[in-house]
Protein backbone atom coordinates (compact mmCIF):
# COMPACT_ATOMS: atom_id res chain seq x y z
CA UNK A 1 0.00 0.00 0.00
CA UNK A 2 1.70 3.51 -0.87
CA UNK A 3 2.52 5.38 2.36
CA UNK A 4 0.15 8.25 1.31
CA UNK A 5 -2.72 6.41 1.41
CA UNK A 6 -1.38 4.91 4.67
CA UNK A 7 -1.11 8.11 6.45
CA UNK A 8 -4.54 8.90 5.28
CA UNK A 9 -6.20 5.77 6.64
CA UNK A 10 -4.49 6.04 9.91
CA UNK A 11 -6.26 8.06 12.69
CA UNK A 12 -4.92 12.06 13.09
CA UNK A 13 -2.43 11.16 16.34
CA UNK A 14 -1.96 14.52 18.72
CA UNK A 15 1.69 14.93 19.30
CA UNK A 16 2.76 16.03 22.64
CA UNK A 17 5.09 18.72 23.15
CA UNK A 18 7.65 16.55 23.17
CA UNK A 19 7.23 14.96 20.04
CA UNK A 20 6.83 18.46 18.59
CA UNK A 21 10.12 19.71 20.52
CA UNK A 22 12.39 16.34 18.32
CA UNK A 23 13.39 16.73 15.54
CA UNK A 24 12.57 14.13 12.96
CA UNK A 25 13.33 13.22 9.39
CA UNK A 26 10.98 12.73 6.62
CA UNK A 27 11.81 8.43 6.25
CA UNK A 28 11.49 8.18 9.98
CA UNK A 29 7.85 8.25 10.48
CA UNK A 30 6.66 6.01 7.90
CA UNK A 31 9.34 3.73 9.47
CA UNK A 32 7.05 4.13 13.15
CA UNK A 33 4.22 4.17 12.13
CA UNK A 34 3.33 1.25 9.39
CA UNK A 35 4.07 -1.43 10.98
CA UNK A 36 1.61 -0.97 13.40
CA UNK A 37 -0.82 -0.07 11.52
CA UNK A 38 0.24 -3.48 9.44
CA UNK A 39 -0.44 -5.14 12.34
CA UNK A 40 -3.54 -4.22 13.06
CA UNK A 41 -4.52 -4.18 9.35
CA UNK A 42 -3.70 -8.10 9.90
CA UNK A 43 -5.27 -8.61 13.01
CA UNK A 44 -7.95 -7.48 11.01
CA UNK A 45 -7.76 -9.39 8.30
CA UNK A 46 -7.74 -12.64 10.13
CA UNK A 47 -11.24 -11.58 11.98
CA UNK A 48 -12.27 -11.51 8.42
CA UNK A 49 -11.66 -14.84 8.33
CA UNK A 50 -14.13 -15.89 10.56
CA UNK A 51 -16.53 -16.69 7.57
CA UNK A 52 -14.25 -18.71 5.91
CA UNK A 53 -14.62 -21.02 9.32
CA UNK A 54 -18.17 -21.00 9.69
CA UNK A 55 -18.18 -22.62 6.50
CA UNK A 56 -15.68 -25.69 7.64
CA UNK A 57 -17.93 -25.65 10.59
CA UNK A 58 -21.05 -26.02 8.44
CA UNK A 59 -19.04 -29.27 6.96
CA UNK A 60 -21.08 -32.07 8.61
CA UNK A 61 -24.39 -30.69 7.59
CA UNK A 62 -23.16 -31.62 3.81
CA UNK A 63 -21.71 -34.66 4.54
CA UNK A 64 -24.90 -35.55 6.44
CA UNK A 65 -26.82 -34.57 3.37
CA UNK A 66 -24.61 -36.84 1.26
CA UNK A 67 -25.30 -39.66 3.56
CA UNK A 68 -29.52 -39.57 3.54
CA UNK A 69 -29.40 -41.79 0.28
CA UNK A 70 -27.04 -44.69 2.17
CA UNK A 71 -29.68 -44.61 5.54
CA UNK A 72 -32.70 -44.70 2.29
CA UNK A 73 -30.80 -47.85 0.98
CA UNK A 74 -30.07 -49.61 4.41
CA UNK A 75 -33.88 -49.34 5.35
CA UNK A 76 -34.49 -50.68 1.75
CA UNK A 77 -32.26 -53.91 3.18
CA UNK A 78 -34.80 -53.98 6.43
CA UNK A 79 -37.66 -53.69 4.63
CA UNK A 80 -36.46 -56.73 2.51
CA UNK A 81 -35.54 -59.02 5.66
CA UNK A 82 -39.21 -58.72 7.13
CA UNK A 83 -40.76 -60.08 3.82
CA UNK A 84 -38.30 -62.82 3.81
CA UNK A 85 -39.37 -63.35 7.04
CA UNK A 86 -43.08 -63.34 6.25
CA UNK A 87 -42.56 -65.41 3.62
CA UNK A 88 -40.13 -68.17 5.62
CA UNK A 89 -43.51 -67.93 8.23
CA UNK A 90 -46.31 -68.76 5.44
CA UNK A 91 -43.67 -71.54 4.22
CA UNK A 92 -43.12 -72.67 7.62
CA UNK A 93 -46.99 -72.51 8.26
CA UNK A 94 -48.16 -74.58 4.86
CA UNK A 95 -45.67 -77.41 5.85
CA UNK A 96 -47.26 -77.90 9.63
CA UNK A 97 -50.31 -77.57 7.56
CA UNK A 98 -49.63 -80.35 4.94
CA UNK A 99 -47.80 -82.30 8.02
CA UNK A 100 -50.79 -82.29 10.23
CA UNK A 101 -53.25 -83.49 7.46
CA UNK A 102 -50.98 -86.47 6.93
CA UNK A 103 -51.02 -87.24 10.38
CA UNK A 104 -55.04 -87.20 10.67
CA UNK A 105 -54.82 -89.44 7.70
CA UNK A 106 -52.51 -91.65 9.39
CA UNK A 107 -54.40 -91.75 12.17
CA UNK A 108 -58.02 -92.11 10.46
CA UNK A 109 -56.04 -95.09 8.66
CA UNK A 110 -54.85 -96.86 11.35
CA UNK A 111 -58.62 -96.56 12.96
CA UNK A 112 -59.67 -98.39 9.87
CA UNK A 113 -56.94 -101.00 9.82
CA UNK A 114 -58.14 -101.93 13.30
CA UNK A 115 -61.99 -101.77 12.85
CA UNK A 116 -61.37 -103.63 9.23
CA UNK A 117 -58.97 -106.65 11.69
CA UNK A 118 -61.47 -106.91 14.22
CA UNK A 119 -64.49 -107.72 11.81
CA UNK A 120 -62.28 -110.44 10.08
CA UNK A 121 -61.35 -111.62 13.21
CA UNK A 122 -65.26 -111.93 14.20
CA UNK A 123 -65.48 -113.53 10.71
CA UNK A 124 -63.06 -116.35 11.33
CA UNK A 125 -65.13 -116.94 13.98
CA UNK A 126 -68.55 -116.80 12.46
CA UNK A 127 -67.33 -119.84 9.81
CA UNK A 128 -66.23 -121.88 12.83
CA UNK A 129 -69.57 -121.64 13.98
CA UNK A 130 -71.16 -122.10 10.96
CA UNK A 131 -72.92 -118.50 10.92
CA UNK A 132 -72.08 -117.99 7.34
CA UNK A 133 -74.32 -115.25 6.86
CA UNK A 134 -72.89 -113.42 9.55
CA UNK A 135 -69.41 -114.24 8.56
CA UNK A 136 -70.20 -112.64 4.87
CA UNK A 137 -71.42 -110.02 5.97
CA UNK A 138 -68.48 -108.89 8.39
CA UNK A 139 -66.18 -109.70 5.44
CA UNK A 140 -68.09 -107.95 3.30
CA UNK A 141 -67.73 -104.85 5.68
CA UNK A 142 -64.14 -105.43 5.80
CA UNK A 143 -63.49 -105.40 1.73
CA UNK A 144 -65.68 -101.63 2.43
CA UNK A 145 -63.75 -100.17 4.62
CA UNK A 146 -60.54 -101.20 3.42
CA UNK A 147 -60.29 -103.09 0.13
CA UNK A 148 -56.74 -104.50 0.11
CA UNK A 149 -56.84 -105.71 3.17
CA UNK A 150 -55.11 -109.42 3.17
CA UNK A 151 -57.26 -112.60 2.73
CA UNK A 152 -60.73 -110.96 2.96
CA UNK A 153 -61.27 -111.36 -0.43
CA UNK A 154 -60.81 -114.72 -0.43
CA UNK A 155 -62.07 -115.59 2.28
CA UNK A 156 -65.22 -113.89 1.47
CA UNK A 157 -65.19 -116.31 -1.84
CA UNK A 158 -64.67 -119.61 0.72
CA UNK A 159 -67.65 -118.53 2.26
CA UNK A 160 -70.21 -117.91 -0.69
CA UNK A 161 -68.84 -121.30 -1.77
CA UNK A 162 -69.71 -122.60 0.94
CA UNK A 163 -73.06 -121.16 1.68
CA UNK A 164 -73.99 -121.94 -2.39
CA UNK A 165 -72.73 -125.65 -1.19
CA UNK A 166 -75.84 -125.75 1.45
CA UNK A 167 -78.04 -125.16 -1.19
CA UNK A 168 -79.18 -121.61 -0.31
CA UNK A 169 -76.59 -117.98 -0.47
CA UNK A 170 -79.22 -116.26 1.13
CA UNK A 171 -79.26 -118.20 4.65
CA UNK A 172 -80.74 -116.58 7.53
CA UNK A 173 -77.88 -117.24 10.51
CA UNK A 174 -78.82 -120.49 12.05
CA UNK A 175 -80.50 -121.37 15.07
CA UNK A 176 -79.07 -121.11 18.60
CA UNK A 177 -79.50 -125.34 18.78
CA UNK A 178 -77.15 -125.50 15.53
CA UNK A 179 -74.44 -123.04 16.79
CA UNK A 180 -74.25 -125.27 20.24
CA UNK A 181 -74.06 -128.71 18.40
CA UNK A 182 -70.83 -127.90 17.14
CA UNK A 183 -69.26 -126.54 20.56
CA UNK A 184 -66.75 -129.29 22.03
CA UNK A 185 -68.82 -131.86 24.72
CA UNK A 186 -66.20 -132.77 26.48
CA UNK A 187 -66.60 -130.52 29.19
CA UNK A 188 -65.64 -127.27 30.73
CA UNK A 189 -62.77 -128.98 32.99
CA UNK A 190 -61.25 -130.89 29.89
CA UNK A 191 -61.03 -127.63 27.43
CA UNK A 192 -59.13 -126.36 30.64
CA UNK A 193 -57.02 -128.76 31.00
CA UNK A 194 -56.43 -128.50 27.35
CA UNK A 195 -55.60 -124.49 27.12
CA UNK A 196 -53.14 -125.44 29.72
CA UNK A 197 -51.35 -127.75 27.98
CA UNK A 198 -51.35 -126.08 25.20
CA UNK A 199 -50.22 -123.26 26.99
CA UNK A 200 -46.51 -125.06 27.74
CA UNK A 201 -45.93 -126.14 24.64
CA UNK A 202 -46.78 -122.49 22.88
CA UNK A 203 -48.96 -123.08 20.61
CA UNK A 204 -50.89 -119.96 20.67
CA UNK A 205 -53.40 -120.56 17.85
CA UNK A 206 -54.48 -124.01 18.98
CA UNK A 207 -54.92 -121.91 22.95
CA UNK A 208 -57.23 -119.22 21.38
CA UNK A 209 -59.64 -121.63 19.81
CA UNK A 210 -59.55 -123.72 22.84
CA UNK A 211 -59.88 -120.70 25.21
CA UNK A 212 -63.63 -119.29 23.47
CA UNK A 213 -64.69 -122.74 23.34
CA UNK A 214 -64.49 -122.54 26.94
CA UNK A 215 -66.09 -119.29 27.23
CA UNK A 216 -68.40 -120.11 24.31
CA UNK A 217 -69.59 -123.56 26.94
CA UNK A 218 -69.83 -121.78 29.97
CA UNK A 219 -67.96 -118.12 30.74
CA UNK A 220 -68.09 -118.69 34.55
CA UNK A 221 -66.26 -121.68 35.05
CA UNK A 222 -63.03 -121.04 36.90
CA UNK A 223 -63.07 -117.24 35.16
CA UNK A 224 -60.36 -116.22 36.61
CA UNK A 225 -57.75 -119.38 35.44
CA UNK A 226 -59.83 -118.88 31.69
CA UNK A 227 -59.16 -114.96 31.73
CA UNK A 228 -55.38 -115.54 31.95
CA UNK A 229 -55.16 -118.24 29.65
CA UNK A 230 -57.22 -115.82 27.25
CA UNK A 231 -54.65 -112.88 27.67
CA UNK A 232 -51.80 -115.43 27.27
CA UNK A 233 -53.51 -116.25 24.20
CA UNK A 234 -53.98 -112.73 22.74
CA UNK A 235 -50.69 -110.98 23.82
CA UNK A 236 -48.67 -113.77 22.32
CA UNK A 237 -51.37 -114.25 18.90
CA UNK A 238 -49.69 -110.24 18.41
CA UNK A 239 -46.01 -110.69 19.04
CA UNK A 240 -46.94 -113.70 16.14
CA UNK A 241 -48.81 -111.83 13.77
CA UNK A 242 -46.79 -108.72 13.84
CA UNK A 243 -43.43 -111.03 13.13
CA UNK A 244 -45.01 -112.36 10.44
CA UNK A 245 -45.99 -109.00 9.31
CA UNK A 246 -50.23 -109.04 10.01
CA UNK A 247 -49.50 -105.86 11.68
CA UNK A 248 -53.10 -104.76 11.89
CA UNK A 249 -54.17 -108.19 13.27
CA UNK A 250 -51.35 -108.43 15.71
CA UNK A 251 -51.95 -104.54 17.11
CA UNK A 252 -55.82 -106.12 17.61
CA UNK A 253 -54.40 -108.79 19.48
CA UNK A 254 -52.96 -106.47 21.95
CA UNK A 255 -56.00 -104.31 22.26
CA UNK A 256 -57.91 -107.42 23.57
CA UNK A 257 -55.18 -108.55 25.65
CA UNK A 258 -55.31 -104.80 27.01
CA UNK A 259 -58.87 -105.01 28.56
CA UNK A 260 -57.68 -108.33 30.32
CA UNK A 261 -54.52 -106.68 31.70
CA UNK A 262 -51.58 -104.42 30.69
CA UNK A 263 -49.12 -105.25 28.62
CA UNK A 264 -45.70 -106.10 29.96
CA UNK A 265 -42.58 -104.55 27.71
CA UNK A 266 -42.11 -107.01 24.68
CA UNK A 267 -45.35 -106.54 23.54
CA UNK A 268 -45.34 -102.83 24.15
CA UNK A 269 -42.19 -102.92 21.65
CA UNK A 270 -43.88 -104.85 19.43
CA UNK A 271 -46.90 -102.75 18.89
CA UNK A 272 -44.75 -99.81 19.16
CA UNK A 273 -43.13 -101.36 15.67
CA UNK A 274 -46.19 -102.21 14.31
CA UNK A 275 -47.56 -98.40 14.13
CA UNK A 276 -44.15 -97.12 13.56
CA UNK A 277 -44.31 -99.87 10.31
CA UNK A 278 -48.23 -98.73 9.77
CA UNK A 279 -46.86 -94.45 9.66
CA UNK A 280 -44.02 -95.57 7.55
CA UNK A 281 -45.80 -97.57 5.27
CA UNK A 282 -48.25 -94.70 4.71
CA UNK A 283 -45.66 -91.97 3.19
CA UNK A 284 -44.48 -94.85 0.91
CA UNK A 285 -44.82 -93.89 -2.84
CA UNK A 286 -46.70 -90.79 -1.18
CA UNK A 287 -44.86 -88.63 0.59
CA UNK A 288 -41.28 -89.96 0.09
CA UNK A 289 -39.46 -88.20 2.85
CA UNK A 290 -41.96 -89.48 5.45
CA UNK A 291 -41.42 -92.72 4.22
CA UNK A 292 -37.72 -92.27 4.46
CA UNK A 293 -37.82 -90.79 8.34
CA UNK A 294 -40.04 -93.99 9.27
CA UNK A 295 -37.87 -96.69 7.89
CA UNK A 296 -34.63 -95.08 8.51
CA UNK A 297 -35.92 -95.20 12.56
CA UNK A 298 -37.46 -98.79 12.27
CA UNK A 299 -34.22 -99.73 10.44
CA UNK A 300 -31.71 -98.98 13.00
CA UNK A 301 -34.19 -100.76 15.37
CA UNK A 302 -35.97 -103.91 13.46
CA UNK A 303 -33.78 -104.15 9.97
CA UNK A 304 -35.12 -107.30 9.58
CA UNK A 305 -39.24 -107.57 10.60
CA UNK A 306 -41.49 -107.93 7.25
CA UNK A 307 -44.66 -107.40 6.07
CA UNK A 308 -47.45 -109.74 5.54
CA UNK A 309 -45.72 -109.55 1.72
CA UNK A 310 -42.41 -110.69 2.83
CA UNK A 311 -40.54 -107.29 2.13
CA UNK A 312 -38.15 -106.71 5.15
CA UNK A 313 -37.70 -103.03 6.54
CA UNK A 314 -34.34 -103.09 5.19
CA UNK A 315 -35.70 -103.15 1.37
CA UNK A 316 -38.00 -100.63 2.26
CA UNK A 317 -35.67 -98.30 3.34
CA UNK A 318 -33.46 -98.58 0.57
CA UNK A 319 -36.37 -98.35 -1.98
CA UNK A 320 -37.81 -95.37 -0.10
CA UNK A 321 -34.08 -94.11 -0.55
CA UNK A 322 -34.51 -94.51 -3.89
CA UNK A 323 -38.17 -92.92 -4.36
CA UNK A 324 -36.42 -89.89 -2.67
CA UNK A 325 -33.84 -89.41 -4.65
CA UNK A 326 -36.49 -89.88 -8.02
CA UNK A 327 -38.25 -86.70 -6.32
CA UNK A 328 -34.91 -84.85 -5.77
CA UNK A 329 -34.45 -85.63 -9.66
CA UNK A 330 -37.62 -83.96 -10.26
CA UNK A 331 -37.04 -80.88 -8.72
CA UNK A 332 -33.36 -80.32 -10.18
CA UNK A 333 -31.72 -81.22 -6.93
CA UNK A 334 -28.95 -84.02 -9.35
CA UNK A 335 -26.45 -83.51 -5.81
CA UNK A 336 -29.39 -84.29 -3.67
CA UNK A 337 -30.51 -87.42 -5.64
CA UNK A 338 -26.78 -88.89 -5.74
CA UNK A 339 -26.86 -88.49 -2.05
CA UNK A 340 -30.02 -90.43 -2.08
CA UNK A 341 -29.33 -93.26 -4.47
CA UNK A 342 -25.78 -93.78 -2.85
CA UNK A 343 -27.51 -93.95 0.48
CA UNK A 344 -29.95 -96.81 -0.75
CA UNK A 345 -27.13 -98.51 -2.38
CA UNK A 346 -25.74 -98.67 1.07
CA UNK A 347 -28.43 -100.29 2.66
CA UNK A 348 -29.32 -102.90 -0.06
CA UNK A 349 -28.40 -102.98 -3.77
CA UNK A 350 -31.18 -102.44 -6.21
CA UNK A 351 -30.78 -102.83 -9.72
CA UNK A 352 -33.04 -99.84 -10.76
CA UNK A 353 -30.58 -97.33 -8.98
CA UNK A 354 -27.72 -98.72 -10.54
CA UNK A 355 -29.12 -98.36 -13.69
CA UNK A 356 -29.86 -94.61 -13.11
CA UNK A 357 -26.94 -93.72 -10.53
CA UNK A 358 -24.51 -93.07 -13.25
CA UNK A 359 -26.94 -90.68 -15.37
CA UNK A 360 -27.42 -88.83 -11.64
CA UNK A 361 -23.85 -88.49 -10.85
CA UNK A 362 -23.37 -86.24 -14.38
CA UNK A 363 -25.87 -84.10 -13.98
CA UNK A 364 -24.72 -83.49 -10.61
CA UNK A 365 -21.08 -82.33 -11.61
CA UNK A 366 -22.05 -81.10 -15.22
CA UNK A 367 -26.22 -79.45 -14.31
CA UNK A 368 -28.27 -79.11 -17.81
CA UNK A 369 -29.96 -76.21 -18.14
CA UNK A 370 -32.87 -75.62 -15.99
CA UNK A 371 -35.29 -75.62 -18.56
CA UNK A 372 -37.66 -71.69 -18.23
CA UNK A 373 -41.30 -72.51 -17.40
CA UNK A 374 -43.69 -71.04 -20.27
CA UNK A 375 -46.05 -68.47 -18.90
CA UNK A 376 -49.64 -69.04 -19.69
CA UNK A 377 -50.97 -66.41 -22.08
CA UNK A 378 -54.12 -64.47 -20.43
CA UNK A 379 -57.65 -65.27 -22.23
Amino acid sequence: MPKKKIEETLPMKKKSSSEEIKPSSENSVPEVTVPVKAAAKTRKTTKKADPVEASVVEEPEVVAEEQAPVKVKRAGWVWLGILAMLIIAALGVGTGYLLAIQARKAADLTRTQIAATTQYELSLQDVKDNNLAMAKRRLEYVIQIYPSYPGAADKLAEVMVQMAQAGNANTQPVTIATVEATKDTRGAAAILTTAKLQWASQDWRSLYTTVNSLRDLDPTYEAVQADGLYYIAMRNMGILNISNGNMEKGLYNFSVAEKIGPLDADAESYRTWARMFLNSAAGYEVVWSRAVDGFSTLYNMVPNMIDFNGITVREYYARSLAGYGDFLQSTYDWCGAVTKYEASQGIMTLQRVIDILPDAREKCANPPATPTPESTPTP
